[in-house]
C-alpha cells in the first residue's frame, strides 16, 4: 500500500493531532520519551517450538514426545536456548529474518525471555485478557491502554490492530483496517476509491460535498450538546475532534516507507511512524495462525517465521528512527500448547506459556523462569528468580505488576485496577 494513500486513510479515520512525547512518571526521567508496543501471537503459541525447547525425549506417561526434534539439536545464542526446526519440516531460507538461527543470533543480546508462566486457563478470550491486562476477570484494560491513558484527550494515543484491546474507557483505541477500507475512508467522495487512476471521479460535486461536510459537523455538535454524562460528553468531544480534523499529517508521511508492508511488518511500520511523528504512544500489534489443533509442526512453524520477521522489521524501524532507548516491546500469546501431539498431529491448549521482551530498559540475553521436561511450570524464588521448591509459580498477574512498575503507570489507575500479588523484579 502506498504510504500517501495510507496517510490520507489515517486522516480519514481520525488519526490526527499532536501528542506529547512522554508518559506521566516515565521510568527514564522526567523529560524522557516512552513508548510501548505489545505483540500478540493470537491463538496460543507453542513456546517449546521456539524459546522453551524440550525435544523428543520419551515421556514417562507414554503420551509421546513434546517435540519432533532431537533434544541434542537444541540451539543457543548467548544465554538463550531456542528450538531447532522439527523433523520433516522445510526450513525457510537462512537469509530470512524469521529463520530461527538468523533471528536469535541477531537479537539474543537484547531479548529477555520469561518461561513457565501459568495462565490458569485454556480459553482464548480469558487467556488473552489475562495475558494483556493481568486479570482473568473482565473489566481490566490492556497494558497498552494504561500506557496511553495520560493522553486520552488525543484521538490517536493508542493504536490497535485487534486482539485484546479493551480500554475500560480510559482511552479511545484507534483500530486499523484493511487497505481497501483505508481507501474508502480516505476518498469518501470518489466513485472508485481503490483505483488510483479513477480517484477524481466524484460521487457529488464539490459544492454539494461541502454541504454534506457542514451538515455532518452540525450533527456532531448537536450530539455533543445532547449528552449529559461527563464521560459521554468527553467521548463526543473526541469524536468531533477526529471528524473535523483537516491536518495533513505530513510528518507521518515522512516516517512511512514508500511501500507499507503487509501483515505484522506493516503494522510495525505504521506504529513506529506514528511514534516518531509524535502522534501515538502505544500500539498493540497482532499476528495469527497459532491455534494449530491439527498438523502442528507444518502450520505452526511458518507462523513463527512470520512472527519473527515482523519483530525484526519492527526493530529495524526502531533503529532507523533512533528510538532504541524509547520503545519497549512485549511479545506473548493467549497460552501455550500441549507438551504432546493429538491424533491429528496437532497440539491443543495448555495453560503454561512464555513471553519475550526487548527494547527500552530491557536487559537482554536473559532467561527468567523455567519448566520441567513435561513443560510444567517450576516455582521460583521471589528474590533470586531462580527455581525454588518453596517459591511461587509466575502468573500474568506477576508479569503485569512488574510491568506497571517498570513503565510507570499512573498511581490513580494502578489503584483503580489493582493487581495484588508479590512484586517481582522481572524487567529492570
Amino acid at each position: 500500500m502506498k504510504r500517501r494513500t495510507l496517510l490520507k486513510a489515517l486522516t480519514g479515520i481520525g488519526m490526527a493531532g499532536v501528542l506529547p512525547m512522554s508518559l506521566t512518571r516515565p521510568a527514564f526521567g522526567p523529560t524522557a520519551e516512552r513508548f510501548l508496543i505489545t505483540i500478540s501471537a493470537t491463538g496460543g503459541w507453542d513456546p517449546t517450538a521456539l524459546i522453551d525447547p524440550k525435544g523428543n525425549t520419551p515421556r514417562a506417561d507414554g503420551l509421546g514426545p513434546v517435540n519432533n526434534y532431537s533434544a541434542s539439536a537444541i540451539k543457543s545464542a548467548g544465554n538463550l536456548s531456542y528450538a531447532p526446526y522439527p523433523s520433516m519440516i522445510e526450513e525457510p531460507a537462512i537469509e530470512s529474518t524469521g529463520h530461527f538461527d538468523t533471528f536469535f543470533n541477531k537479537h539474543a543480546d537484547r531479548l529477555l525471555v520469561i518461561n513457565g508462566i501459568d495462565t490458569q486457563t485454556n480459553g482464548h478470550d480469558s487467556g488473552r485478557r489475562f495475558m494483556w491486562s493481568g486479570k482473568l476477570e473482565e473489566g481490566y484494560p490492556t497494558i497498552a491502554a494504561l500506557a496511553a491513558a495520560p493522553f486520552a484527550d488525543q484521538p490517536m494515543a493508542f493504536i490497535s490492530n485487534g486482539g485484546y484491546d479493551f480500554t475500560a474507557s480510559i482511552v479511545a483505541p484507534v483500530r486499523t483496517a484493511s487497505p481497501g477500507t483505508f481507501n474508502q475512508l480516505a476518498f469518501p467522495n470518489s466513485m472508485f476509491p481503490t483505483d488510483p487512476d479513477l480517484l477524481d471521479l466524484e460521487l457529488v460535486g464539490q459544492s454539494s460535498y461541502s454541504l454534506v461536510q457542514q451538515a455532518r459537523e452540525e450533527r456532531l455538535v448537536r450530539q455533543r450538546m445532547a449528552e449529559t454524562l461527563p464521560k459521554r460528553q468527553k467521548q463526543m468531544e473526541q469524536l468531533q475532534t477526529v471528524k473535523n480534523s483537516d491536518v495533513e499529517l505530513q510528518s507521518l508521511l515522512d516516517f512511512l516507507p514508500n511501500e507499507v508492508s503487509s501483515g505484522l511488518a506493516g503494522q510495525a511500520e505504521v506504529a513506529i511512524a506514528a511514534f516518531a511523528s509524535g502522534l501515538a504512544v502505544s500500539a498493540n500489534l497482532n499476528a495469527s495462525g497459532f491455534d494449530t489443533h491439527g498438523d502442528h509442526d507444518q502450520d505452526h512453524t511458518p507462523s513463527l517465521t512470520a512472527l519473527l520477521e515482523g519483530i525484526d522489521q519492527l526493530w529495524e524501524q526502531i533503529e532507523l528512527r533512533g528510538m532504541q532507548d524509547k520503545v519497549t516491546i512485549l511479545i506473548g500469546s493467549d497460552f501455550g500448547r500441549t507438551p504432546f501431539y493429538n491424533e491429528g498431529d496437532g497440539k491443543d491448549h495448555w495453560n503454561i506459556t512464555s513471553i519475550m521482551a526487548m527494547g527500552a530498559g530491557i536487559t537482554g540475553n536473559r532467561i527468567i523462569g523455567a519448566t520441567n521436561e513435561n513443560f510444567e511450570a517450576l516455582k521460583l524464588n521471589t528474590s533470586t528468580l531462580q527455581p525454588d521448591d518453596n517459591g511461587i509459580i509466575i502468573t500474568p498477574q506477576h508479569v503485569h505488576r512488574s510491568l506497571r512498575d517498570f513503565l510507570g503507570v499512573q498511581d490513580d489507575l494502578d489503584k483503580l485496577f489493582p493487581i495484588g500479588v508479590e512484586k517481582l523484579d522481572l524487567f529492570s
